[in-house]
């Protein structure tokens, strides 16, 4: 089957599949996930399929960053396609940035992949990320505090990011002595907070992507 514009084979077998964008500088690969780690692969059926995108966060080639899984090979290669055609969309309207950006369009949402995104593309470890959702605050990644303390330190401050954002404000960025904040409004008084152990006052340059992505939260919620 033909791909979608810059895109090439680097193999497509029974349970995976790797393409690669012009000059090498991106790649998507079709992974089988086995129930059992032990055993050979010819000998087993996958579970299910991973789509993962490889050097999307330049200079950090080595970290894959995951699109999404699928019950079915076919299903995930067409994750990773949908993919691919966005990437070969954005690259008309921009020269930078296209790869992340058609990531955030077509990935399914996940905490963990937040986490990485984040720390990728600040360069600074990640503290926190806590959603609020009608009023309930759950914390969905804390690196050295427990759930319990996280919800004592920032409870009033996501309430108060949540009373400040009107209607049309997608995300703000607040640089601080300690700790760096950046709010995503996700309708009303819900929203995630993500907070950086030192941004560098980079973040501003990649919120509305961040938030792309984490407003893909409700929709895939919404969808399940």
């Amino acid at each position: 089957m033909e791909l979608p514009a810059g895109w090439h084979r680097e193999y497509e077998g029974r349970h995976g599949a790797e393409y690669f964008y012009d000059r090498r500088n991106l790649t998507v690969s079709v992974l089988p996930r086995y129930e059992r780690a032990y055993g050979r692969a010819s000998q087993k059926e996958p579970v299910a399929y991973v789509v993962r995108v490889h050097r999307i966060l330049d200079p950090e080639p080595a970290v894959p960053m995951t699109l999404g899984e699928r019950e079915t090979f076919a299903a995930a290669n067409e994750l990773a396609r949908k993919y691919m055609r966005r990437v070969d969309t954005r690259s008309l309207r921009a020269a930078n940035d296209d790869a992340f950006a058609a990531f955030t369009d077509v990935a399914s949402y996940d905490d963990d992949v937040l986490v990485e995104l984040c720390r990728s593309l600040a360069r600074s470890a990640i503290e926190v990320v806590v959603h609020v959702d009608d009023g309930r605050v759950s914390v969905a990644h804390a690196s050295n505090e427990s759930p319990a303390a996280v919800r004592d330190r920032l409870t009033a401050r996501v309430r108060q990011f949540g009373d400040l954002t009107g209607p049309g404000d997608s995300a703000c960025y607040l640089a601080r002595a300690t700790t760096d904040l950046a709010w995503v409004s996700r309708g009303g008084t819900n929203g995630t907070l993500v907070e950086f152990a030192d941004a560098h006052d980079d973040v501003g340059a990649f919120l509305d992507e961040v938030g792309s992505f984490v407003r893909r939260r409700d929709v895939d919620t919404d969808a399940t």
